[in-house]
């Protein structure tokens, strides 16, 4: 048996404390994943579950407007029901949903890049480099799009960190 200098009551009470002291850092560890139970949080979804407030994503990219979708043609990704406008955009999204689903789990995108969770105005968005950006109004669209760069760099810094933060901690 290896001497560590510590009697057995000593040996026993720092074996303990060692034990309680990883078992915190595990529960605290714990405490951070997403479960199901706040992994909608991640999502701007309405009282139904639906994203975008109804409107089709794959018609911004498409159309190149906001479309509202139907109920008749929906998808579930990432906790979140999309609505289409038609049984293609459906299947479109289907193929390759996380090109079409808006970035930030369509949360307004500067609210993302100042820490916050804001709702968003489907007819404040904005397509770059092939992903979905929304915004909470026009006027906010207009801040964010200043320095739309820097902007959607530091959103994508913080969101990993705020998606699964309720928004009753991080909306106004």
């Amino acid at each position: 048996m290896l001497d560590t200098g510590l009697d057995p009551y000593n040996r026993h009470i720092r074996n303990y404390a060692r034990a309680l002291l990883i078992g915190l850092v595990m529960f605290s560890l714990g405490a951070f994943v997403p479960t199901p139970a706040n992994a909608e949080e991640e999502n701007n979804l309405n009282q139904s579950g639906i994203a975008i407030h109804g409107y089709d994503p794959v018609a911004y990219f498409q159309l190149g407007k906001p479309t509202l979708g139907d109920s008749s043609f929906t998808a579930q990704y990432e906790g979140a029901t999309f609505t289409f406008s038609t049984e293609a955009n459906q299947s479109t999204f289907m193929s390759n949903p996380g090109h079409y689903a808006p970035a930030y789990g369509g949360w307004c995108s500067y609210g993302v890049r100042v820490g916050k969770k804001f709702d968003v105005d489907p007819n404040a968005w904005k397509i770059v480099d092939e992903r979905l950006y929304l915004q909470l109004d026009q006027g906010t669209q207009l801040v964010w799009e200043k320095d739309l760069q820097t902007n959607i760099e530091v959103a994508d810094r913080l969101w990993p960190n705020l998606k699964s933060v309720p928004v009753d901690i991080l909306g106004d």
